[in-house]
């Protein structure tokens, strides 16, 4: 399968390293050439800098080929505006898209498009953190896959290492830790180093 991202931030760039270790043909395109320093020494696929809206662009990066695109800029706008020319001018009906401010995404659901708001989700998330003491928490629905949430305690080999260096399993990625005192750190606080007794938040397909 042939899969566009557009946009190789924290989010693009992990898609990217974990769908080119399943083998799909992966494309990733964005503005700054900077951005693909967070693609893996071994990435296989194609990586393309230029501007995300601009159609010879998205061609270079094979957007006529694709099958299925993921649009994860960090700007609401572009993201609906790549989402539009991907599905007009390219065909391409599955077409992720990333909403920041959930009450955009309504509104672009409205338009056809499917979205996936990670302010809503982590809020979501959090609030089940905070009020549920079971290691088994609530699942959510993106893009039409359940996705749950589940606690556990870290172990000795974690504690000690920072959020960066804990592998993410092909099934799970780790999304939060949290502390005795209740405390929350989201996962995308790399530097944060595990403390004995921490509790790791996973997301499961």
């Amino acid at each position: 399968m042939n899969i566009l991202i557009v946009g190789c931030g924290k989010t693009g760039a992990r898609l990217a390293n974990e769908l080119d270790d399943y083998g799909f043909d992966v494309s990733v395109v964005d503005a700054d050439a900077n951005a693909f320093l967070r693609l893996k020494a071994d990435f296989s696929g194609l990586s393309v800098c230029g501007e995300v809206t601009d159609i010879d662009v998205l061609k270079n990066a094979g957007a006529e080929n694709a099958e299925t695109a993921i649009v994860v800029t960090a700007l609401d706008n572009v993201n609906v505006m790549v989402a539009q020319t991907l599905a007009v001018e390219f065909g391409i009906e599955n077409t992720y898209v990333r909403i920041l401010d959930p009450s955009r995404e309504a509104v672009f659901r409205k338009f056809g498009l499917r979205t996936v708001c990670p302010t809503r989700v982590e809020t979501d998330i959090l609030l089940d953190l905070v009020t549920e003491d079971a290691e088994e928490l609530s699942s959510i629905n993106i893009g039409g896959t359940s996705v749950r949430f589940f606690m556990e305690k870290a172990d000795k080999k974690e504690i000690g290492r920072e959020i960066a260096d804990i592998v993410t399993r092909r099934t799970e990625m780790l999304f939060a830790l949290r502390r005795k005192s209740g405390l929350l750190i989201l996962a995308d606080q790399e530097s944060t180093v595990i403390e004995e007794g921490d509790m790791l938040v996973y997301a499961r397909v």
